[in-house]
């Protein structure tokens, strides 16, 4: 597959390769006309408890140790935190993140992780901090799909890495009431990282954000549906 190298940068990130693949007209209609979906309520809750996660995972890397809720799980009893802070914060910051430019695609890739692991030959993995209200956990394809990438670009990157991402839920505690204060236990989910479908996703994201046709409705997808039930409004 041959891109014309144009002079605008295209940046394609993790959450947009998850749109285009529930919905390429909605990723085309972003990508062209900056139309978003409509936005839900943002997720304070969720958003103030990662930021309090990420300053007490610091706190435990800065001394040098593992955070209790990493420890004792199988596999990680020699892996120690990302001890380069500086680097994390890059790989952490929205607007710089974890990127990658492929100069055949003329395109980069990117995307913000949460934390690292390093093991002792190097290799490194991915870890993302979900907090969660719900009775049963549960690694969505999205989720999968995110670790994937992260990992496709470390490669691409020329870092190694272990081919295993860590999910680490904190689920609220329900069994002893609330009494002004939100309980929550911590679980680790490990999952496999297989990057090697996301250049091919990646490249039609491309091909598809330089097109100038926009796709067709997608019959599944809510957002499409309403826009064609009620597209009369506006004729």
């Amino acid at each position: 597959m041959t891109f014309i190298k144009t002079s605008k940068l295209l940046k394609i990130s993790r959450a947009n390769l998850q749109l285009m693949k529930e919905c390429p007209r909605c990723f085309w209609l972003y990508k062209h006309k900056d139309i978003r979906r409509p936005q839900g309520y943002p997720y304070t809750l969720s958003i103030a408890v990662d930021q309090l996660l990420k300053h007490e995972f610091d706190e435990y890397r800065e001394k040098g140790e593992m955070h209790p809720v990493l420890l004792g799980h199988n596999g990680l009893s020699d892996a120690k935190l990302y001890p380069d802070q500086a680097q994390l914060q890059k790989w952490r910051n929205n607007f710089e993140g974890l990127k990658y430019h492929d100069e055949s695609l003329d395109a980069t890739l990117f995307g913000a992780v949460d934390d690292m692991l390093k093991f002792p030959d190097g290799s490194l993995a991915v870890i993302d901090y979900k907090s969660s209200g719900a009775k049963e956990i549960s690694v969505y394809d999205d989720y999968q799909m995110q670790m994937d990438t992260y990992t496709y670009i470390l490669e691409q990157l020329g870092l190694k890495t272990a081919r295993k991402a860590y999910f680490v839920f904190f689920q609220v505690d329900k069994t002893d009431g609330f009494r002004g204060r939100l309980p929550f236990r911590g679980e680790i989910r490990e999952v496999t990282a297989d990057p090697s479908y996301i250049y091919d996703i990646f490249a039609d994201a491309v091909k598809l954000a330089r097109s100038d046709v926009p796709p067709q409705s997608h019959s599944e997808c809510q957002y499409c549906l309403w826009a064609e039930n009620h597209k009369h409004i506006n004729e």
